[in-house]
């Protein structure tokens, strides 16, 4: 790479890809590897809370880092460590929430998702820069000082540990693993209450908790061999739900969602906007509005209504998308503001539904005993897909143009739509 002042220009294409797709395939290794297994051995807050000083090792490596695969090793670790928080998190979150506001709850992951989106594409702006760069047509806005964002990067890695250090293990956690009284504790203080007889909702969880412990004390397996085996089958016992899981996250990375954002500022190029930055920022922002209003209306609309109409929104905006460049291509440039209304309808749509229910409906299908281990698969596959769209994206759109691409991924968004209405159950 280089000095410290100079930023490291990839000598291939697949370099850049791969910088780009690594962090994908780091996720799918950490979910189906650890994730699963981490969480049901040593529970959901300890894994968290040991992400963190990885985290904190990574970026100082990314940080210093001074040669190419230097640079594409800590993006496969940082990857390998966000496979791992993406399926403790939401197992977390359905674990500790009331029934009453779970799916609020459980959207809230994909809000701070969107937050995290937007703060890291607004970083990427503010720190700009051409310094070092061998390309003539560079300018100010070309690349980035990613070395000065590494280091910030250590704040939000180094608050993941503080606050996870006071948060308290799930209660359900703690009921499989025959500490009964101690989720009585945790589940009075997550609900505000001083016993298990105010509230009928807590008494229900804690009847439950008691038979999952009963039945785990009568299912414990001595052997890693013998867990192995009971894991097999009690996944075949639930095959159905396994698949709903693992449909959902397939058809949620095929639905383009990486490739509106990667294009976006092709998009408002073509569209001849003079600051497509600000513009794509302003995509990012409404991501996070519209996902707040998820939020809010998740449990009073429910999971299906939400899924079916995001993603026909997505439909429609991608065919819109794919009406622009096949009109930008014939040169008429009357439609600008085609690609405005369908870049913000996209994102909105998936805000609303197509972004976080996958990963709810996640947390909420699967039963107990597996849920974890599911959880890993479903969020591997979620990953592997992302790996697939943003490996091979530029390929895909040189080979059938950029109408070809979003329609494409129109059609994927309709079988979404009757997806969700024949096979996937409301679930809240």
């Amino acid at each position: 790479i280089g000095p410290d002042d100079n930023l490291y220009v990839f000598d291939t294409s697949t370099e850049g890809s791969l910088f780009g797709s690594l962090v994908n395939l780091g996720a799918m290794g950490g979910a189906i590897l650890l994730g699963g297994p981490l969480i049901e051995k040593f529970g959901r807050k300890w894994v968290l809370l040991a992400c963190s000083p990885c985290f904190l090792l990574i970026y100082v490596w990314q940080a210093l880092a001074h040669t190419s695969w230097q640079l594409l090793f800590a993006r496969v670790l940082v990857g390998f460590v966000v496979g791992v928080e993406s399926v403790v998190v939401p197992t977390y979150i359905g674990e500790v929430s009331p029934t009453a506001i779970r799916g609020a709850l459980g959207a809230c992951n994909q809000l701070s998702i969107t937050i995290g989106i937007l703060l890291a594409y607004a970083l990427g702006l503010a720190f700009r820069t051409d310094a070092g760069s061998t390309d003539p047509n560079a300018t100010d806005s070309t690349f980035c000082q990613w070395r000065t964002v590494s280091w910030i990067y250590l704040i939000p890695s180094a608050l993941l540990g503080i606050c996870m250090f006071f948060v308290p293990e799930s209660p359900r956690w703690l009921a499989e693993h025959n500490r009964a009284e101690a989720a009585k504790k945790v589940l009075l203080r997550l609900r505000g209450s001083k016993s298990v007889e105010d509230d009928p909702e807590i008494m229900e969880e804690v009847k439950a908790y008691e038979v999952s412990a009963a039945n785990n004390e009568k299912n414990a397996k001595d052997t890693w061999k013998e867990s192995a085996s009971w894991a097999v089958h009690a996944l075949g016992q639930c095959k159905m739900q396994l698949f709903i899981g693992i449909a959902l996250q397939v058809l949620q990375q095929f639905s383009g969602i990486n490739a509106v954002i990667f294009y976006q500022t092709t998009i408002f190029q073509a569209a001849g906007l003079d600051n497509k930055e600000g513009m794509a920022l302003a995509v990012m922002a409404a991501q996070v509005v519209v996902t707040l209003i998820a939020c809010i209306i998740m449990d009073m609309a429910g999971r299906r209504v939400l899924l079916v109409a995001g993603a026909a929104g997505m439909s429609i905006a991608a065919i819109l998308l794919g009406v622009f460049f096949f009109l930008d291509d014939v040169n008429d440039n009357n439609v600008s503001w085609l690609a405005i209304f369908s870049a913000f309808l996209y994102i909105a749509s998936f805000s609303i539904g197509v972004g976080a229910i996958p990963w709810l409906i996640m947390a909420e299908i699967f039963p107990n005993e597996v849920r974890g281990l599911s959880a890993s698969i479903a969020t591997a596959v979620n990953w592997f897909c992302s790996w697939i769209v943003t490996m091979f994206l530029d390929d895909y759109r040189e080979a059938i143009t950029y109408q070809g691409v979003f329609w494409s991924f129109a059609v994927v968004c309709l079988v979404m739509v009757a997806f969700v209405l024949v096979i996937v159950p409301e679930t809240k």
